[in-house]
């Protein structure tokens, strides 16, 4: 039942991904002043980027048992992509990374403190 549980996860975070990859090259766009070099393929562009802010976010909030292991493989593709196009700005994606992370955590010790009364 765990498994099924990482699979439905990893299923919303693709979904959620997908949805905010406009906001997520947006968001790099005005950090790194990129121009308008990714109109036509930003929900492509930016989908590493919300990837890698979700799935931290969400696996540490509600992935249970070996979760981090969870992140660490499924975060491989996100890396590849942003080392193969984008390496000069590797540390973005690992801070939104970083950044979900610590969301998740937040929301994991929220939920505990919610159980626990």
């Amino acid at each position: 039942m765990e498994i099924i549980k990482k699979i439905v996860l990893l299923i919303l975070v693709i979904i959620v991904s997908g949805y905010f990859s406009i906001f997520a090259i947006n968001l790099y766009d005005k950090f790194f002043n990129s121009g308008s070099a990714f109109v036509q393929l930003a929900a492509i562009a930016g989908l590493p980027l919300a990837y890698a802010f979700f799935l931290p976010l969400l696996f540490t909030a509600f992935g249970g048992a070996k979760k981090y292991w969870w992140i660490g493989i499924l975060l491989l593709p996100a890396v590849a992509f942003e080392v193969y196009f984008d390496f000069s700005h590797i540390y973005f994606p690992i801070a939104l990374g970083l950044a979900g992370w610590l969301l998740g955590l937040l929301v994991c010790r929220l939920k505990a403190i919610i159980n626990h009364d």
